[in-house]
């Protein structure tokens, strides 16, 4: 019976331990800045909460589906992984993947740069185009020579986060709870309808699908269907309540909050509380800044050993993770000049149509039905859960 529990709450840590990952990925600064929920739930007024619920659902099944294939096919990276799910059709589609996958890493970097730049450019004063080449300066960097201090703090960044925004998100939900239940009973739209609102949650889903990579790439001691089960329940859970809190709170400064860029900074300046908007707006500049520096890092990771030139001083690999992250901070840098809500507005966006396609729909269904049939080859065959099944 002791053993029966060490199992149980093992399994239990690992499903959790996934569902973290996700949330991290997906709260992080750029969500923490509040441009994401205002664009794609709160203009829509009351229907950002039945759509918040329903997108979380749908990406945590997509999510449930695709930690299982990649349980069956021991597939713990985004090629493998897309090379066994569009199999026998691969040559096809695995570069559709791929393309889809950095573009949403160029847009998560750009949106970084950005949201630092737009917040060091409200709290100094200094103009923006000026902001963005001191965050590109301070990224090259600390890319270059501080990474892994960098990466390693990012971790007890998030943890600082959440509490400042969870902490943000309390004060706020309070002071705006009159106008959030006003606009709620009145069934306010904003003046938008059902149509464009369900379809923006869609493409948040799509492009919020590819958090489903670095959730993978931490799977490989997932052992059961079970644990990737209970991985869905943790999961929605956090994603959801976080979501929600977030737009309960920009809804209840609606319609004003709007036109931020940065909305959760506005509500955090509205509140009056000095001390929290100081703590608050530190610890999202390095939220950005650090995110932004593991994004180009996992470009880094994923080119430095394809270009190998046959001669001169590339053939030094510390000279090709340099030339890199030069390149991938040149061009996030210069995205950023867009503008924060641009790019989540343009850039997410298209990434979503495209994670729609080939992450979302592939997820539901195709993964779907192939983790039927491995289930049905495990019984007929009598393997083992955790075994792979035959090629």
């Amino acid at each position: 019976m002791t053993e029966n529990k060490k199992a149980a709450a093992t399994s239990a840590s690992i499903a959790f331990g996934m569902a973290a990952v996700w949330f991290g990925t997906h709260c992080g600064g750029g969500f923490a800045t509040g441009n994401q929920e205002v664009n794609f739930y709160v203009q829509y007024g009351w229907y950002a909460i039945p759509l918040g619920i329903l997108a979380m659902l749908l990406l945590g099944y997509c999510h449930r589906n695709g930690l299982i294939f990649a349980k069956d096919n021991k597939t713990y990276d985004y090629k493998s992984y897309a090379n066994a799910l569009f199999h026998p059709y691969e040559k096809i589609f695995s570069p559709i993947f791929e393309i889809g996958y950095i573009i949403l890493i160029l847009c998560g970097v750009s949106a970084a740069v950005a949201g630092g730049a737009a917040l060091l450019s409200k709290t100094t004063g200094i103009p923006y185009g000026l902001a963005i080449v001191i965050i590109g300066a301070i990224l090259l960097v600390m890319t270059i020579f501080g990474s892994k201090l960098i990466i390693a703090a990012s971790k007890y960044m998030t943890y600082f986060l959440l509490v400042a925004v969870g902490l943000t998100f309390f004060l706020g939900i309070k002071a705006g709870w009159v106008n959030f239940t006003h606009i709620m009973a009145a069934r306010d739209t904003f003046g938008t309808s059902f149509g464009p609102a369900l379809w923006k949650a869609l493409v948040y889903v799509g492009f919020q699908s590819f958090t489903l990579m670095p959730i993978i790439s931490c799977a490989q001691d997932v052992r059961s269907t079970k644990e990737c089960n209970t991985f869905f329940g943790y999961g929605f859970a956090m994603n959801a309540i976080m979501l929600l809190l977030a737009c309960v709170m920009l809804l209840g400064f609606s319609p004003q909050v709007l036109k931020e860029t940065l909305p959760v900074h506005f509500v955090a300046t509205s509140l009056g509380y000095s001390w929290m908007l100081a703590i608050y707006s530190l610890v999202l500049f390095i939220a950005l800044v650090s995110t932004a520096v593991t994004l180009v890092f996992s470009m880094v990771a994923r080119f430095e050993n394809v270009w190998q030139p046959s001669s001169g001083i590339f053939e030094n690999l510390r000279a090709r993770r340099i030339a890199i992250s030069i390149l991938t901070t040149v061009i996030c840098t210069s995205i950023s000049i867009f503008g924060l809500t641009a790019i989540v507005v343009k850039g997410y966006g298209s990434v979503g149509y495209l994670g729609l396609l080939i992450v979302v729909i592939p997820g539901i269904f195709v993964a779907g039905y192939k983790n039927r049939k491995a289930t049905e080859l495990r019984a007929a065959n009598g393997i083992d859960e955790s075994d792979s099944i035959p090629a």
